[in-house]
């Protein structure tokens, strides 16, 4: 025991020596522009064909919404004696979809587990998201989308607050 107290700093150092984590012997620069490149590089082939076919799926959901709205609700199957369309069901829908990110996020923290982190981060995004889109259908479900401001409690001379 004495002997590991009296080493010199060199020797204590060498003894705790660790391994590399980086067993290629390559450059923190070499690393560094590895990383970079792949934002810094244009956007390969496949990329720009999924983001046309996004974005044409996108002018699709622009297209039915305008259609929507001048046409009415009854597109969507919303008619007097049905209550519920596809636009409400989608809602409910979204909004239970926002429930299991964020439960799924409380089941994570509540059991404490160490792994949980990145899957609470994609919880939590499912929960945001989740949200937006169920944010879409009310907006859109009042039929008259230029009355979607009686959603919101605004007061008036009414007093109905």
């Amino acid at each position: 025991m004495a002997d590991v107290i009296m080493q010199s700093p060199e020797a204590a150092a060498e003894r705790i020596k660790r391994a590399p984590l980086v067993t290629s012997n390559r450059s923190m620069s070499w690393i560094t522009d590895h990383v970079a490149s792949v934002t810094e590089k244009s956007a390969p082939k496949w990329w720009w064909i999924a983001f046309t076919m996004s974005a044409s799926l996108a002018m699709v959901s622009v297209f039915c919404i305008g259609y929507l709205i001048s046409t009415g609700v009854g597109v969507w199957g919303l008619n007097h004696p049905v209550g519920w369309a596809w636009d409400i069901t989608n809602f409910v829908f979204w909004i239970g979809i926002g429930h299991a990110g964020t439960l799924i996020s409380a089941i994570l923290f509540l059991t404490r587990q160490k792994w949980r982190t990145s899957i609470n981060r994609a919880a939590e995004a499912m929960t945001l998201f989740a949200v937006v889109c169920a944010g879409i259908f009310p907006a859109v479900h009042v039929g008259r989308i230029w009355m979607v401001w009686f959603l919101a409690p605004v007061p008036n001379s009414n007093a109905i607050w």
